[in-house]
């Protein structure tokens, strides 16, 4: 086997292993394994398909985001204070912002990004930029709606969204180590704990504000509060009025933050098992509906496919079959190449568009099975409004 794609350590994700083209051994590949590496990407005949889908998570600027997170939240953790300069944090995100939109809003690995960076404070900050920043393209009329009161071509600018997901738990570097661990699927227990825990938001905010756009700074105060109310900080109402932390009162970007903190967080399960997408997103629209924007769970899907590209699956006729193709409108119905033999696998040269076969659709993925965990059939995703064929790249870079 030879690699497609360069390996990265799997806790430095900026120091190469391996290159792409490198002949692989029975050797080399015990030693992945016991670093850490749990997936690689290689050469296969038939799946040329999923070449187009790599560019994103090659990104170098998603590397460098990563080594500017992890170079702040070093110096926080020895002087309670960023010593980074916030500028180089905004030069970060518009590389990574101007990247993804040249890039096109094809769906990208996040599931690869997501646990693979690092387990760790750094990998997690950067898994939610590179998110939030996703998500806040491809919302770009939900952005423009939220903040009406904002021109559209200002509505719509997504750095401070950017910077804010590297930020948003900066705080929590300041905590004793025991609750650092913790994250919004693993509260503490105790309620002393607990309160502790629940003021790394306040701590990240007086950390950064001043130093950062006050729209990044509020994102990262606000982005524990839920949809439904709860979360914190609280924010007391005045009489007669709707609670100022719940509903579409929350500002948009801690909204987006926090569906983007929360897919991130439940990417591996309690029993370190990597989660399939469509059980995280399962979770995500049933255990955690309360805590998330229904708007923004509509389009996560089309960004974070249920099925991602390269996935051997088992279809409802009893065929397995590999994912090569993605339905934006259709995310749970991709398309795939049957499996004709197993070993040596040979795929079939015709592709099945699951989103024309009303009968045929997928049980089981990586052994789950998947029938639960699918939505209802109903009407197709709407379109994404996020970055249109025409938009200028200088409307981030403001």
């Amino acid at each position: 086997m030879k690699l497609a794609v360069t390996v990265q350590h799997p806790e430095q994700p900026d120091q190469e292993l391996l290159k792409a083209g490198f002949e692989l051994r029975a050797d080399i590949i015990d030693r992945l394994t016991q670093i850490g590496v749990e997936m690689i990407y290689v050469d296969y005949p038939g799946l040329e398909d999923l070449d187009r889908h790599m560019a994103a998570y090659l990104s170098p600027a998603r590397q460098q985001i990563y080594s500017q997170i992890r170079e702040t939240i070093a110096a926080v953790q020895k002087t309670a204070r960023p010593t980074v300069s916030f500028t180089d944090y905004y030069s970060s995100t518009r590389e990574l912002a101007l990247t993804l939109m040249q890039q096109g809003q094809h769906a990208i690995y996040l599931d690869q990004m997501s646990g693979k960076l690092g387990a760790s404070a750094v990998g997690h900050a950067a898994a939610v930029a590179h998110l939030s920043l996703m998500l806040g393209l491809k919302l770009e009329q939900y952005l423009i709606q939220q903040r009406s009161r904002l021109a559209p071509q200002h509505a719509r600018e997504v750095i401070n969204l950017g910077v804010a997901g590297m930020l948003h738990d900066i705080g929590v570097a300041g905590l004793p180590a025991p609750l650092q661990k913790l994250s919004r699927v693993a509260l503490p227990e105790a309620e002393a704990e607990m309160d502790e825990w629940a003021t790394h938001p306040q701590r990240g905010y007086d950390m950064i504000k001043g130093g950062v756009e006050a729209t990044a700074a509020a994102a990262v105060l606000h982005h524990h509060q839920h949809y439904d109310g709860s979360g914190f900080p609280s924010m007391p109402a005045k009489p007669g009025e709707e609670p100022r932390n719940s509903g579409q009162r929350i500002h948009v970007f801690a909204r987006i933050l926090a569906i983007a903190d929360l897919y991130d967080r439940l990417t591996v399960g309690p029993d370190g098992r990597r989660r399939a997408n469509v059980e995280i997103l399962h979770l995500m629209r049933t255990r955690y509906a309360g805590c998330v924007d229904p708007e923004i769970m509509k389009i996560l899907p089309s960004l974070i496919p249920p099925f991602p590209p390269g996935m051997k699956v088992t279809l409802s006729d009893g065929t397995d079959a590999v994912t090569v193709g993605l339905k934006p409108d259709r995310p749970y119905r991709p398309t795939v190449k049957r499996v004709e033999c197993a070993e040596p696998l040979t795929l079939a040269a015709a592709a099945t568009d699951l989103s024309s076969h009303a009968g045929l659709e997928i049980v089981t993925v990586n052994g789950v099975d998947a029938r639960d965990l699918i939505p209802p059939s109903g009407p197709a995703t709407p379109p994404a409004s996020g970055v249109q064929a025409g938009r200028s790249l200088a409307s981030v870079s403001a």
